[in-house]
C-alpha cells in the first residue's frame, strides 16, 4: 500500500499534514478509521511520538502502552492492532516508505531493524525529546516550500543526522558486528517479505542469494538469533492471523490466498506454527473481545 493510500485509507481529512509525494508525511493529532482490536499488516515505517494521553497497542504478539514523551516505531510487514486511545490521546505520527528509509544509508540496516523489533517503544530522555522536537521543526519548514529542487534530499540529509543522533539516545551503544552477514540476512528478510505466499522453501531464497541453504541458515540464525525456516514460519503466521482476526474471511479462503494446496495442509501448517488450529485460534479471540 503507498502512503498516499493508507492516508485515503485510515486518516480523517481535516488534519495538519506535511507530505512529499510517496515518501514522507508528519501527521499532527490524526482521527484514525481504524477499528480497535482489528490487526492489520503495518505496511510502512510509522514513528508515533506521543505528546499528551494514553495509547495502547499491539505490535505482532506483545501490547505495549504509549504515555506522554515516549514514541514507538512500527516497522513494515508487523502485524499492527490498536486496542485503546484515551479521549486526551494527542500524538505526532511521522510516516516513511521502506524505500526512502533504505535510500538513508544508515549503518546496517539489519541491525537497526532488529534494535527497533526487539524494542519498539522508548522513553524519551530531555536530549533526546528536544532532538526529535528541533528535527520535526525543521521538516515542518522544509515541506511546505515546493519549488525548492534539493527538499527532498535536503529531507533525506535531515533524516539521516536524526536517527544517527537519535539512535545513542534510544539503544545506546552496540557492538559492531560482521556487515557482510547482516547484510545477507537484510537480503533474505527482505527476499521472504515479498514471497512467503509462494514459497516456503529454503532453496528458493538461497538461490536468489546465490548461496547455499546450509550457508543461509548457518548465517540468518548466527546474525539474527532465528533460523531462516522461524523467519518464513513467522511471516506466514502473522499474515494468517491478520486475516482470522481482522476479518469473516473463511478458513479455506484463507488457505488459498496463501497458497496451500487446501484447507486441511494449512491447518496443520497453522496448528505446527502456532500451537492451535486457525478455527480454535479465531474462537478465543473472538471471546476475548467480548
Amino acid at each position: 500500500m503507498t502512503l498516499s493510500k493508507l492516508l485515503r485509507r485510515f486518516i480523517d481529512d481535516n488534519i495538519s499534514s506535511y507530505v512529499i509525494d510517496e515518501h514522507f508525511a508528519i501527521l499532527e493529532n490524526p482521527t484514525f478509521s481504524i477499528l480497535p482490536n482489528h490487526p492489520y499488516r503495518n505496511p510502512l515505517v510509522v514513528a508515533v511520538y506521543c505528546t499528551s494521553g494514553v495509547g495502547k497497542g499491539r505490535i505482532n504478539t506483545n501490547i505495549y502502552d504509549l504515555h506522554p514523551d515516549s514514541m514507538m516505531i512500527v516497522l513494515p510487514g508487523q502485524i499492527t492492532e490498536l486496542i485503546d486511545l484515551s479521549d486526551d490521546f494527542r500524538a505526532t505520527y511521522i510516516i516513511m516508505s521502506d524505500e526512502f528509509v533504505s535510500s538513508l544509508g544508515i549503518g546496517n540496516t539489519f541491525s537497526l531493524n532488529s534494535i527497533v523489533a526487539s524494542s519498539p517503544k522508548t522513553v524519551l530522555q530531555e536530549r533526546a525529546k528536544e532532538a526529535l522536537e528541533s528535527y520535526l521543526s525543521m521538516c515542518r519548514n522544509l515541506i511546505p516550500i515546493e519549488n525548492n529542487p534539493n527538499r527532498l534530499e535536503i529531507l533525506q540529509l535531515l533524516t539521516k543526522a536524526f536517527f544517527l543522533g537519535l539512535g545513542y539516545f534510544l539503544h545506546g551503544e552496540r557492538e559492531k558486528s560482521n556487515s557482510r552477514n547482516e547484510e545477507l540476512t537484510t537480503s533474505f528478510i527482505k527476499l521472504v517479505e515479498s514471497n512467503y505466499t509462494e514459497h516456503r522453501e529454503l532453496n528458493f531464497y538461497a538461490e536468489r542469494l546465490n548461496i547455499t541453504t546450509k550457508y543461509l541458515s548457518r548465517v540468518v540464525k548466527e546474525t539474527s538469533g532465528k533460523s531462516a525456516m522461524e523467519w518464513i514460519e513467522k511471516h506466514i503466521a502473522l499474515d494468517a492471523i491478520s486475516q482470522l482476526l481482522s476479518s469473516n474471511t473463511s478458513v479455506k479462503e484463507i488457505a488459498y490466498r496463501l497458497h496451500f494446496p487446501s484447507q486441511s495442509c494449512f491447518g496443520k501448517y497453522f496448528n505446527r506454527v502456532v500451537g492451535v488450529s486457525p478455527t480454535i485460534y479465531r474462537e478465543r479471540h473472538l471471546k476475548e473481545r467480548m
